[in-house]
């Protein structure tokens, strides 16, 4: 795949993944559910670790600068870029790209390491601090909203990837070409 095609995509992935969680989720002071994550597992299956966690941090930033909800606070950049790569690293197969047991299993850990480690856990201490503590309400909604995405993130990804499986591997094999 060439550098433009890869700057397309990259634009591509970064204007959906703002659009996606400013616009098209459904926030509250607690919690925010979107659907922002499938243009970075998407980026991280096609693209690799770099890209992905160059569009989770822009797409944070930009999104924080443009169209705020409440103040900048840059623990959740910090949470954007370990999504962007633990994604990008364990998603990625520059061999190919392949629906299979493998992909499941990888899929599967980085769901449980973003939603449970990233989200459940960085996201909370963040929220903590920025609102001061209000820790008895905080955590229960945050660990519920958590096991309910994950499934929502790891049939969503499965049913876009099975959906693509052949759109993305012609992209990756661009790729290698």
């Amino acid at each position: 795949m060439n550098k433009t095609k890869k700057i397309l995509l990259t634009a591509m992935f970064l204007a959906s993944s703002i659009v996606l969680s400013r616009f098209l989720s459904i926030k509250t002071p607690i919690i925010t559910i979107g659907f922002s994550f499938v243009p970075i597992m998407l980026s991280a299956i096609i693209l690799g670790w770099k890209y992905s966690t160059f569009i989770a941090v822009a797409s944070d930033l930009i999104g924080a600068l443009l169209f705020p909800f409440g103040s900048y606070f840059i623990g959740f950049t910090i949470t954007a870029f370990f999504t962007g790569l633990i994604y990008g690293i364990l998603l990625y197969d520059k061999d190919g790209f392949k629906v299979d047991k493998k992909f499941i299993i990888k899929l599967l850990i980085s769901t449980v390491l973003v939603t449970g480690v990233l989200n459940g856990g960085l996201n909370t201490i963040w929220i903590k601090i920025t609102t001061r503590g209000a820790s008895k309400v905080i955590v229960p909604v945050r660990i519920a909203k958590q096991l309910v995405m994950a499934p929502i993130k790891i049939f969503t990804i499965l049913g876009i990837t099975k959906s693509f499986e052949e759109r993305i591997n012609k992209i990756k094999v661009d790729d290698q070409a």
